[in-house]
């Protein structure tokens, strides 16, 4: 009990340490945390280095995350520490490949609910952008194995970090990845995400196809891949999809798409539909609107058009969506 409280003694110092304004000595609190033997009082310490950017902590972080990687299944359960220090590092810009090579083949199996599991995908994945960043000249050999990873996160990360390399080798493994599929659609998703990053507007016909997809899931995530790209031709894809589209669920999808290119014209779109005869895409318009509510022009034009419109339901779901508070 006596170690219980002590762990959480020095957990609530340094959730406290949190809160106070940065001072020097906080330094030297923070590198006795970085050495201390618990993860869990580690993993926070290294979180609020990066988020004070103290570099100068840099070699604790360092010398810590050696010292988790003995027995890391039982020095670093859940890899806490570990992953809560190479995301510090890539915070710093750390510029040393061994830690980050060393991470991003690290694999941790725990035991969970009678059978194990591999507790550093993330730890991969974070690692792979901070090889991105380093513009290390294997990454992207790294990250087609990162990308047939057995853990759905660390495929994502994968597909999103050679998203970020762009690279001319990664569009054609974004693409075969794509095509190929996966059993979670959400690492397809990220390929075709990564595509519009890497090399949009080669990406933008191969990324549309996938809007006639049998699979939902895949729909959508095409949809929010051209949003997020936040250009012009990708908007007259997306508006074009509306136009054609029969379901409901993908009208709510590309209306919400549309919104989220935060292009004027795109706006414009979506306040036509509020404002038309269809209540069903009344509804939808509003909920792809609510994510400006924070916007005082969008918020003052929403509430004129749902006055207009004198939906009692339209009016009560406008005060649901458009409460400032949420």
């Amino acid at each position: 009990m006596a170690k219980a409280r002590g762990l959480d003694a020095r957990l609530e110092r340094l959730r406290a340490l949190r809160q106070e304004p940065a001072s020097p000595e906080h330094v030297a609190e923070l590198r006795k945390a970085l050495a201390d033997k618990s993860n869990l009082v580690a993993a926070e310490a290294a979180e609020i280095v990066g988020a004070r950017l103290l570099a100068e902590l840099t070699p604790d972080l360092v010398a810590a995350f050696d010292r988790f990687m003995v027995d890391p299944a039982e020095t670093d359960k859940l890899c806490r520490a570990k992953l809560a220090i190479v995301e510090t590092l890539n915070k710093l810009e750390y510029d040393q490949e061994a830690i980050f090579l060393t991470a991003i083949r690290h694999v941790q199996m725990e035991p969970r609910w009678g059978t194990s599991e591999d507790a550093a995908a993330d730890l991969r994945g974070s690692a792979a952008f901070g090889l991105v960043r380093l513009n290390y000249r294997d990454v992207v050999l790294l990250l087609v194995d990162l990308l047939l990873d057995r853990e759905k996160v660390a495929r994502m990360a994968a597909a999103q970090a050679l998203g970020e390399t762009r690279a001319p080798a990664a569009i054609p493994l974004l693409r075969y990845k794509a095509r190929l599929g996966d059993k979670d659609s959400e690492v397809t998703a990220e390929c075709l995400a990564a595509l519009m990053v890497a090399a949009p507007v080669e990406s933008l016909p191969f990324v549309t196809r996938f809007l006639n997809s049998a699979d939902e899931a895949l729909q959508q995530g095409a949809a929010f891949a051209l949003a997020e790209s936040r250009r012009a031709d990708a908007l007259a894809v997306l508006k074009d999809h509306y136009a054609k589209a029969r379901r409901s669920s993908l009208q709510e999808v590309l209306l919400l798409a549309i919104s989220m290119t935060r292009l004027p014209a795109g706006l414009e779109f979506v306040f036509e539909v509020l404002a038309g005869d269809d209540r069903t895409a009344a509804q939808a318009a509003l909920a792809a609107l609510a994510i400006h509510r924070h916007n005082d022009s969008v918020h003052e034009r929403v509430a004129a058009l749902v006055a207009q419109k004198q939906d009692t339901a339209l009016q009560e779901r406008f005060r649901k969506k458009f409460s400032k508070g949420r």
